[in-house]
């Protein structure tokens, strides 16, 4: 047996030893208390099981969710697929759903095990960075590549890619797929996308991908030459800090989820989905505008301005 359970067989000794004389007695030849003598004799029935520590753990959970409530908020997590969980919270709420978010997040994860939306702890970061203040403050663009299993059309070995620019103070979204990964690409993308998002563009940030600058030269790239002609400011990340750009990565890592279930026939239905589809993350709430969309957001500001 264990050291702990030793334990607890000398302080039976010890309650039988006060039985047969007192507790003081039995306090000074275990060196405890007499209190402590009286605690374990009033625990004791007569078996060592009796001693060990008794779970405080409540037996009734009573703010516990309903077996309805789990229901309503599983039915709209199905609903909304890849979506983010602040939608279903949304949308529960308008059903008579009244627990928190945080609540909601821990009931889903528990069920599905693979909750759309995880409850992150925050890093740590050595700088800080400075949050936009309006929209168009600062644009975040990157590109992706659009996975090869999702084309199903006569391509002969060619590549597409998305090209998005994500609004830091709206999240709004601006998507377009490109049959290059080049400068090209990247500065046409610029030509309408103030009048796409909405709003003017203060400043535009990039990783140092080479379809945006080329740090190895003083010429500027077609990309920089399109914001410059546009009176943009443009900044950089700083080499091997993806998480300057983190707005627009993880908006990546969701249409991943997207695109891990489609297969497009041809190049005019792959550009109908993106285009259904981006209007639809405009569109949904987002925990972190208070459970507002993008586009909601973007009105409050024009209506206050």
């Amino acid at each position: 047996m264990s050291d702990i359970s030793e334990i607890y067989r000398v302080r039976q000794r010890a309650i039988e030893y006060a039985i047969k004389h007192n507790n003081s007695k039995a306090a000074v030849k275990y060196k405890t208390s007499r209190q402590q003598i009286k605690r374990w004799r009033d625990r004791y029935d007569g078996t060592v099981q009796s001693l060990l520590p008794k779970s405080r753990r409540p037996k009734s959970r009573p703010n516990q969710h309903t077996q309805e409530e789990i229901e309503l908020v599983m039915k709209k997590y199905r609903k909304c697929g890849y979506e983010e969980l602040a939608e279903v919270y949304v949308k529960a709420r308008k059903e008579g759903y009244s627990r928190t978010y945080d609540s909601m997040c821990k009931i889903t994860k528990k069920i599905k095990g693979n909750a759309k939306e995880k409850l992150k702890k925050q890093h740590k970061r050595k700088k800080k960075v400075e949050q936009a203040k309006y929209p168009g403050d600062r644009v975040q663009i990157d590109i992706k590549y659009v996975p090869e299993e999702c084309i199903q059309f006569g391509t002969r070995d060619q590549k597409y890619y998305q090209i998005t620019a994500l609004d830091e103070y709206t999240r709004k979204r601006v998507l377009r797929i490109a049959d290059e990964k080049s400068t090209y690409q990247t500065a046409k993308f610029l030509e309408n996308l103030e009048k796409e998002l909405g709003f003017d563009i203060k400043k535009v940030q990039t990783d140092n991908g080479k379809e945006f600058t080329n740090s190895e030269s003083d010429k500027k790239t077609l990309f920089e030459l399109k914001l410059e002609e546009k009176g943009i400011e443009y900044g950089t990340t700083r080499p091997y800090s993806p998480w300057e750009n983190g707005k627009v990565e993880r908006s990546h890592r969701l249409d991943s989820k997207y695109y891990a279930d489609k297969k497009f026939k041809s190049k005019e239905e792959l550009l109908r989905s993106i285009k259904k589809y981006n209007t639809r993350y405009n569109n949904i709430s987002r925990k972190v505008l208070g459970f507002k969309s993008p586009n909601e957001v973007l009105k409050e500001c024009k209506q206050n301005h």
